[in-house]
């Protein structure tokens, strides 16, 4: 084999080992971009440093799965359901009120179920663990929630807040708030 041969031969094998080294490099980035979602760009983008993010989401799950996170029982979510279908009520005639009602209900759901409530940016990131989604809904429904204290909301974002905010309820109460609760039955 001429020498030429060799050298295309050893260029080929050394470029084949760089792109498997750099696959498998970026192999935990994608699965947690998969976990995280848009909660990966988010971090990413805040941090500003594409390690800084992976460090941060992995400390995210492990602080989570030290939680004891607890499903609530039938009497406890039925009595959640029907303080939203409440404050739902309340909401088509003051918005703002309803808003704020919904967003201290979730906090309150949240302890109740094993989240620390020390904050709300604690309170998403350890949300985004669990579900990328949910966590997009609550910051959104939550970035409303501060414009409703700082009287800059109008009545449809307050709408779309609460939309958001009940997909969180749901998720996080583990059911439907247009389902019927036992008692309603009764």
């Amino acid at each position: 084999m001429q020498p030429w041969m060799w050298i295309a031969i050893g260029v080929a094998v050394a470029v084949v080992i760089a792109l498997a080294v750099l696959w498998w490099l970026r192999r935990p980035s994608r699965q947690l971009q998969k976990k995280f979602g848009p909660e990966y760009d988010r971090a990413v983008e805040q941090l500003n440093d594409r390690q800084a993010a992976h460090d941060e989401l992995q400390r995210r799950a492990r602080r989570r799965e030290s939680y004891e996170l607890r499903s609530l029982t039938d009497d406890e979510r039925d009595r959640y359901v029907r303080r939203w279908r409440t404050l739902q009520r309340h909401f088509t005639k003051q918005p703002a009120t309803g808003l704020l009602e919904a967003d201290e209900l979730l906090v309150e759901l949240l302890r109740d179920v094993g989240y620390p409530t020390d904050s709300f940016e604690q309170q998403a990131a350890d949300l985004s663990v669990a579900d990328a989604h949910v966590v997009s809904e609550y910051r959104d429904g939550h970035a409303v929630v501060i414009d409703v204290q700082h009287g800059r909301a109008g009545t449809e974002e307050i709408r779309r807040a609460l939309l958001r905010y009940r997909d969180v309820f749901e998720r996080v109460a583990e059911t439907d708030v247009s389902e019927t609760t036992r008692e309603e039955l009764s």
